[in-house]
């Protein structure tokens, strides 16, 4: 009798958290319930098929108490309740079965904006917060099973198929409570401090998506977008597209395309990281050939954020753009908190150019160089200065780049020559006596040209150089 009494009790605790676990983390799409795309939302779907077997396993029990016999011996064909809770201890890899259950709730938390709001009174919140609390004492029930299991087979020294680790799993109290049914401020504050330690994006500003999970990226010299210099156009459209996201105005992808060393990738990283609130997130390449839906819900519900989803250096030419047209406008529309950037070396095909504001870089060439050295010159405060400084620091770094000190002319290897030029005051002093010579060096477009003739060859190709030839052409007319 007081076996049927502990089964009846357990079986309404988790008969109580299914459906609780059903309110926060499912929805209803086209007449199917399906669960939300949340970080954890694989844990919760097999704890599910755990709570089912424990029922099932707990009928069983309450029908013939020999059943209890399961924990030392297999009874059936189908896994049982042994087997989910096995797999259980497998899944929550060290951890208890609290702080997992507690984290999957604290993304629920977040997906329906319990957490942005500061009224403790607000009747959406504590009912919400009261089915959080009963998909928590899940958690006792299951350790009651067990526990039951173990009296009613008796205490024989037999192998069980219990994992030893399993009993372990269920030690320690739930921060989701409601005393006396009310919710204090305390007690808001509280879960709002546990959510943010198990916030996957607490930990930063950028983060690499591998295998579904985020991992926290370090990115190492990484220029503030104050410290660029030149490309002045390339500029206003990376400042116009990234505050116009961080502003909520627009979310239209970015696709930006120019010849390696640009600046393509730097530019990316830093407009998004000069946003308060922008977050980088950087997949493969070749997450672009598998469907974008997963990762892009999971992002979509945190509304309390604005994500950048950046796909670098990607070849067009090789890649399947069949998901990219579905996820991105196309029958999946990218919600409001997200965005994508693609960066490429290659020009893109005209039926994905059309689905976003594009941005290519112009060739870099002498004239660009002179632009960058002379706003670097601005910057810190040579407003008055002599008007060949410039020529003379662009003639010193092509020949830096003759004597291999650099591997390329682009702008990332001027700016690496300028940051040595500012730190050396006898570089400084040499070259401004070098400006009051009657004659003194200059840069020499051939070589920018010669460079870059070998570096689009090698891209694309021989037929390219008529390109190059047009644009050196405009540039002369300065038509370009």
């Amino acid at each position: 009798m007081a076996v049927s009494s502990e089964v009846k009790k357990l079986k309404d605790m988790l008969i109580a958290a299914e459906s609780s676990i059903k309110l926060l983390f499912t929805e209803l799409r086209k007449g199917r319930t399906e669960f939300v795309n949340i970080f954890r939302s694989n844990f919760i779907r097999n704890y599910i098929i755990v709570l089912d077997k424990v029922l099932t396993d707990l009928n069983c029990l309450s029908d013939d108490s020999t059943s209890a016999e399961r924990i030392f011996t297999v009874l059936g064909r189908d896994p049982d309740s042994i087997d989910a809770l096995n797999q259980l201890f497998v899944d929550c890899r060290g951890k208890s079965l609290m702080e997992c259950i507690e984290e999957a709730v604290f993304d629920a938390f977040i997906l329906h904006g319990i957490l942005e709001k500061l009224a403790v009174s607000d009747d959406d919140t504590v009912f919400l917060i009261e089915h959080a609390a009963r998909v928590c004492a899940s958690v006792k029930a299951l350790g009651g099973f067990v526990e039951l299991l173990w009296s009613s087979a008796g205490n024989r020294k037999r192998l069980p198929r219990l994992r030893p680790g399993v009993r372990e799993l269920f030690h320690g109290e739930s921060c989701i409570r409601i005393p006396d049914g009310r919710i204090s401020g305390e007690t808001m504050n509280l879960l709002k401090e546990k959510a943010l330690e198990t916030d996957p994006f607490s930990g930063g500003k950028a983060f690499r998506y591998l295998g579904g999970k985020f991992i926290s990226a370090e990115l190492s010299s990484i220029r503030a977008v104050e410290d660029f210099f030149g490309y002045v156009q390339v500029r206003q459209t990376f400042e116009r597209h990234f505050s116009d996201f961080s502003r909520q105005k627009a979310n239209l992808p970015l696709l930006v395309s120019s010849l390696p060393g640009l600046g393509k990738t730097h530019f990316t990283i830093s407009y998004t990281l000069h946003h308060d609130n922008l977050t980088l997130i950087l997949p493969r390449p070749e997450d672009l050939e598998e469907t974008l839906q997963p990762l892009i819900e999971k992002l979509a519900s945190r509304r309390d954020r604005r994500f950048i989803i950046f796909f670098d250096d990607v070849d067009p030419g090789k890649i399947n753009w069949y998901y990219f047209r579905t996820n991105i406008g196309g029958s999946f529309s990218l919600p409001d908190n997200v965005s994508v950037v693609i960066a490429s070396n290659f020009e893109f095909p005209p039926n994905i150019l059309s689905r976003g504001r594009t941005v290519k870089f112009p060739l870099f060439d002498e004239v660009r160089c002179l632009e960058m050295i002379e706003e670097f010159l601005k910057r810190r405060g040579l407003k008055h200065r002599n008007p060949n400084l410039e020529l003379v620091i662009a003639a010193d770094y092509i020949e830096d780049f003759g004597q291999r000190k650099f591997e390329e002319l682009s702008p990332r290897t001027l700016i690496r020559y300028l940051q040595v030029y500012q730190e050396d005051m006898k570089k400084r002093k040499k070259m401004l006596d070098m400006t009051r010579m009657e004659v003194f060096a200059k840069p020499d477009p051939q070589v920018f040209y010669e460079f870059n003739a070998k570096l689009m060859r090698s891209l694309y190709g021989e037929g390219v150089l008529d390109v190059l030839q047009e644009e050196s052409l405009k540039q002369q007319l300065g038509t370009f």
